[in-house]
Parts: C-alpha cells; structure tokens; sequence
C-alpha cells in the first residue's frame, strides 16, 4: 500500500495505495487482461507475496501483501525489481517473500537483497533463492522518461470472478498510454493500475519491438494517474549485484 511517508510533495496528497483501489474490470476499463503465453516480458513478471506484520490498534497484525515483481537479468538467479512499499512491514526472519511466474509450478522463493526505504525511492530489488531457467527478463531501459511517451502498464490485479473460491490474480496490462508528467517525483503517467500492479511494470519497446523497463509502479488513484519510479537510475546498483 502507498504510505507518504517522509514525502513532503503536495503530489502525495494525491497518492492513493494501488492495494486499495477497485481492480474489476469493465467496459469502460482501458487494460487487457493478458494470457499466460502470449509474450516474451509477459514471462518476467510475477505475482508477488510479501509477509507483513504490523501493530494496528496496538493490536500485531499478521497478513499477505499482494504486488507485483519484474525480472531484470538472466538465470539461472535472476534479480526482480519491485516497490519498496510493499516491503513495510516485512520481517526477514518469518516467512520468505514468494513470486508466482506464468511458466512455473512452485512458487519462488526470493531474498530482499536492498530496497529505497521510502516513497521516494520506492524500488526494491531481490535475487531468486533457487536457480530458475523458465522465466522471461526485461532490461533496464539506458533512459529516462520523456513526457508524451507511449508505455505499457502491466501487473498483476484481481478479476471480476463471484464464484471463485478465492481471489483469483491475473497479469493485466493498460497497453496505450503516456507518460504525462517526467519532471515530478514519482514520475506520472495517465496509465490505469490497480490492486496488485504496485512493483510492476511501466514498459517502452525499442524500435525492434523489444521491451524495455522504464519504471516500477509506485501508486496512483486507480482511474486517471499511476506514478511510478524510473529505473534508469538503477542500472548501476544492478550491474555491480550481477
């Protein structure tokens, strides 16, 4: 969820935790629910299950954080990207951080390796446990974000399923939208994320057609503006952790 913070920007006000937005989809709702196959960067990304425990009316509250994680290297122990926010809360020594991919059985088990420790740095990154050879990776974009350009919008959200059993999560993209504002900090986009998408992706595609990360979904209201965290200023951090 999306906290302020020790962010002072009057743009916090407006920040609204993605884990609290409604995720069903509608008619009048701009993503694309996207299949399991359909797309090398689509294999990258995963369901993210963070334990948290936090103290709420004095009272200690266990729970699972639902996000989002992205791939950004090769196997066979990739590193994710996620946001930081996601991780308030999270004790290392109780039960591990997991991320379901689209191409494997069992859950992968991954160690928070840094994080930004606020809003404003609102990234976090982390190294699978175990090696993995199934799971797609999307490179850090070399540049930043330019306002007006197109990107993608993917992370995993709940579905409008009434006879499911239990939440269902599917990966879901908003797939024509701009960054609108590249000067702010989080960077703004009119891209449509929802419960779930924080730690995904704000994608460009190279004029080969290959996906790029520009940034990692930080918050928005969950209708007109996302905010997310450009990882150009990352690549460095990652290079040294390869």
């Amino acid at each position: 969820m999306c906290r302020r913070g020790n962010h002072s920007s009057a743009r916090a006000i407006l920040c609204i935790a993605l884990s609290l937005a409604s995720a069903a989809l509608s008619a009048n709702d701009p993503r694309t629910l996207l299949g399991p196959h359909s797309g090398h960067w689509q294999q990258a990304i995963g369901r993210l299950e963070v334990p948290i425990t936090r103290t709420e009316d004095g009272r200690l509250r266990h729970f699972t954080e639902h996000c989002s994680a992205v791939a950004i290297t090769p196997g066979p122990l990739p590193i994710f990207i996620s946001a930081w926010h996601c991780f308030d809360g999270y004790r290392s020594t109780l039960d591990p951080v997991q991320v379901v991919l689209p191409r494997e059985e069992e859950p992968l088990m991954l160690t928070l390796i840094s994080s930004g420790g606020s809003m404003l740095e609102d990234w976090a990154l982390l190294r699978a446990q175990r090696p993995i050879f199934t799971a797609g990776w999307i490179p850090l974009s070399p540049s930043g974000p330019e306002s007006g350009l197109r990107v993608i919008a993917a992370g995993f959200a709940p579905t409008q399923n009434p006879h499911a059993p239990v939440t269902e999560r599917r990966l879901v993209a908003d797939t024509a939208c701009f960054v609108t504002d590249s000067e702010s900090r989080p960077a703004a986009s009119n891209c449509v994320a929802r419960q779930g998408a924080s730690g995904g992706a704000i994608l460009t595609q190279t004029t080969s057609g290959s996906a790029r990360l520009l940034g990692i979904i930080s918050a928005g209201d969950g209708k007109t503006v996302s905010f997310f965290y450009p990882t150009q200023s990352l690549l460095e951090r990652v290079r040294r952790l390869r």
